[in-house]
C-alpha cells in the first residue's frame, strides 16, 4: 500500500469516526476499522472500568470467519487488571505502545509476559502484536486496542513501524471521538434514570438489556434482507438509543399509576397507555434519524402484530389524547415490532415483587408462542436463531458494562 494510498484510507476512517454517535457502535467500528487497515488477523478492544480492562469487543477471522456479532458476547464481562504484568495492562498503565513480533520468544527482563491461556483453550497461535492505549484529556486511558497477526500472503508476519504510527495516529483521533460520543451517552442514561425515577419496576439495566436485544436483532434481520453494512451501521446506533428509551414517556404519568404495574381499573389503563405519546412528543417527526426511530420506538412499541395494541393510529401532537384501534403487522414500524420482542422478553427474564424471574427457555416458548397474535412472525424466527447470544445478554448484561 502507498503512503498516499494508506493517508487517504485513514483519513476517510477517521473521518468516518466522528460522523458515529453511538458510543458502543463507535468502539466495534474503531476496533474493525484498524484491524483491517493493518490486515491483523484478529484484535481486542478493552474498555477501562476503574483499575481493570475489560473485552468489549473481539474480532478473530480464524476462529469468527462470519464475523458476526454474537462473537462481541465470547468473552462478556470478563477483564484483566490494568498493571505491568499483561501486555494490554501495561499499555493501559505506562500509556505505552507495544510492537512485538512474537509473543512466544519475549525477552526474560520485560515486566511484562504473555499469558498462553486463550491459545490453548481455542488451539490458536498468536504470533504478532500491535498494542495501542487509547488515552484522552488528562492522560485518561479509555482503553486499548490489541491487535493480534498482522497478515500477508497468507502468512503471519510482524507489524510495522508504519502500523504503529498510523493505529496510533487513529487511536488519537477515536478518543476524540469516543470523548464526544461518551457525552451522548451520558445524556441518554440521564433520560434512563428519570423515568426509572418515576416508575418503581423500571431499572437501567432492564432498559440497557432491551437495547442490547434490539441492536443484534435488527443487525440480524437486516443481514437477512441484504441491507447494506454502511446502513446498517447508521441504523443500528440509532435502534439501540431509542429501544434504550422505549419507555421514556413513563416520566410524564403519576406515582401512584406507575406503582400498581398493571392491576389498572379502566379508566387507569387509558391513562397509563398515554406513556407512549409522551415519549413520542420528546422526538419530532422532521428531525433526525435518531429523532424519527426513537419517535417509532416510544409511540409504537406497545402495538401487536394482529392489532390488539396500543395507542393505535392516533395524532401524537393533538390533545386530548384520544386512543384508536391499535396498529397491525407491518403498520407498526420494524423499530417497534424489534423493541416489542426484546422488551416482552427481558420483562419476562426480570425478578419483580409481584412476580419471580422466568427461565431463558420458558420466556422464548412464550415469544415463539405469541408469534403472528403479538410479534412479528419473521422477526421471532430470527430472535429464535440468536437465543444463545440472548441468554448471555440477560444473564450477564449490567448496567456497568454500558457505563
Amino acid at each position: 500500500m502507498s503512503t498516499k494510498k494508506e493517508t487517504k484510507d485513514l483519513l476517510k476512517i477517521i473521518k468516518e469516526l466522528h460522523n458515529i454517535n453511538d458510543f458502543n457502535v463507535l468502539l466495534e467500528t474503531i476496533l474493525h476499522e484498524a484491524k483491517k487497515f493493518v490486515r491483523a488477523d484478529a484484535g481486542t478492544l478493552y474498555l477501562k472500568q476503574n483499575d481493570r480492562l475489560y473485552f468489549y469487543y473481539i474480532e478473530n477471522d480464524t476462529l469468527f470467519p462470519d464475523g458476526g456479532i454474537e462473537s462481541k458476547y465470547t468473552y462478556f464481562n470478563q477483564s484483566i487488571p490494568i498493571d505491568k504484568k499483561s501486555l494490554a495492562g501495561f499499555a493501559a498503565s505506562t500509556g505505552q505502545a507495544l510492537l512485538i513480533d512474537d509473543v512466544y520468544k519475549l525477552p526474560e527482563n520485560l515486566n511484562f509476559t504473555f499469558n498462553p491461556e486463550f491459545d490453548k483453550k481455542s488451539n490458536y497461535r498468536t504470533k504478532s502484536q500491535l498494542v495501542i492505549p487509547l488515552v484522552g484529556k488528562g492522560k485518561k486511558i479509555f482503553g486499548v486496542i490489541q491487535l493480534i497477526n498482522a497478515k500477508y500472503g497468507g502468512k503471519i508476519v510482524p507489524f510495522s513501524t508504519s502500523d504503529k504510527v498510523h493505529v496510533s495516529f487513529l487511536a488519537d483521533h477515536a478518543v476524540l471521538a469516543l470523548e464526544k460520543a461518551e457525552l451522548a451517552r451520558e445524556m441518554v442514561m440521564r433520560m434512563v434514570k428519570i423515568a426509572e425515577m418515576r416508575d418503581p419496576y423500571e431499572s437501567g439495566s432492564h432498559a440497557l438489556r432491551v437495547g442490547e436485544y434490539s441492536m443484534i436483532l435488527y443487525c440480524k434481520f437486516a443481514e437477512s434482507r441484504g441491507v447494506p453494512v454502511g446502513e446498517r451501521s447508521i441504523k443500528k446506533e440509532a435502534f439501540r438509543a431509542a429501544a434504550i428509551l422505549h419507555d421514556i414517556g413513563k416520566a410524564g404519568i403519576s406515582n401512584e399509576i406507575l406503582a400498581k404495574n398493571g392491576h389498572y381499573s379502566e379508566k387507569e389503563k387509558l391513562i397509563m397507555y398515554r406513556h407512549t405519546v409522551y415519549g413520542a412528543r420528546l422526538f419530532p417527526l422532521n428531525g433526525s434519524l435518531w429523532d424519527r426511530i426513537a419517535r417509532e420506538v416510544t409511540l409504537n412499541h406497545h402495538e401487536r402484530w394482529d392489532g390488539s395494541g396500543y395507542p393505535g393510529k392516533i395524532d401524537v401532537d393533538k390533545d386530548p389524547i384520544i386512543l384508536k384501534k391499535g396498529k397491525s403487522g407491518k403498520e407498526i414500524p420494524l423499530s417497534a415490532r424489534i423493541v416489542a420482542i426484546s422488551d416482552v422478553y427481558d420483562a419476562l427474564r426480570s425478578h419483580r415483587t409481584y412476580k419471580e424471574a422466568w427461565s431463558h427457555e420458558a420466556s422464548l416458548q412464550y415469544i415463539k408462542r405469541q408469534s403472528e397474535k403479538l410479534f412479528d412472525p419473521e422477526l421471532v424466527k430470527i430472535f429464535v436463531n440468536i437465543n444463545d447470544t440472548i441468554k448471555t445478554i440477560s444473564e450477564n448484561f449490567t448496567e456497568s458494562y454500558y457505563s
